[in-house]
């Protein structure tokens, strides 16, 4: 069966010079891997090329100069792409990238809470945390703020009621079924359990964005002097 029969793949006309490619209402982990290689895969065959593709949860967003749309050609040749079947079958070809974390108690500023409502000790957190694999399902909010799931259920808590004004980059996060990593210090209302003193987003190199839609995260936990050594910082 093809993505366009098992999602009932919607094609619509958005603005001007964009499409959007709607696969289904709900999240499905079998989506995000396969909308990423989609991506590319028009971006190499669509004529016009797409000035923009934005992958998310269950959308494709094609953004095309205003110069060149024509919708009812690019409809034709979307329509043609999705139902091949050589893309269905290599879909599922993703990256599995592993980020080191420091779960300690200076960074895991939300680690009260999780016990509090959890009974949850930081080990644990840890443990549970590091256990789960990880997929990487749409990029937004931040240059290079990846959103993933699914957190384990023993984890998941909502957002705080107040965001902080400031979060450290780095910060490693859960709200929800969702966990995610700051790229940059920034705003922020997600429950945080660590740090990690790798790059997100480096927007001097290519790519931009250490994470991708359709990527496997596994999260790996390190002492407080590995942190340092890395570039860490508290």
């Amino acid at each position: 069966m093809s993505v366009i029969e098992k999602y009932k793949l919607h094609i619509e006309p958005v603005g001007e010079c964009a499409i959007l490619l709607r696969f289904a209402d709900k999240i499905d982990e079998s989506l995000p891997p396969y909308i990423a290689r989609l991506a590319k895969i028009l971006n190499h065959n669509l004529t016009p090329a797409p000035i923009n593709a934005v992958p998310s949860y269950t959308t494709l967003f094609l953004e095309f100069s205003v110069l060149e749309f024509d919708y009812t050609l690019l409809h034709r040749q979307l329509h043609s792409l999705t139902l091949n079947s050589n893309i269905s079958q290599n879909h599922a070809l993703t990256n599995t990238i592993e980020i080191p974390v420091y779960y300690g108690e200076e960074v895991a500023l939300d680690a009260t809470r999780f016990s509090k409502e959890k009974g949850l000790s930081l080990q644990q957190l840890q443990e549970i945390h590091t256990c789960a694999e990880y997929q990487v399902h749409a990029l937004g909010f931040a240059p290079g703020f990846a959103f993933m799931a699914e957190t384990p259920k023993s984890l998941q808590l909502p957002r705080l009621d107040s965001p902080r004004p400031i979060v450290a980059k780095g910060s490693v996060a859960i709200a929800g079924p969702q966990t995610a990593v700051y790229p940059e210090e920034s705003p922020g209302g997600w429950n945080i359990i660590g740090r990690t003193p790798i790059e997100l987003y480096s927007p001097q190199q290519q790519p931009m964005t250490l994470l991708s839609p359709g990527d496997t995260v596994r999260f790996t936990a390190i002492s407080k002097r590995l942190f340092i050594e890395l570039g860490g910082k508290l």
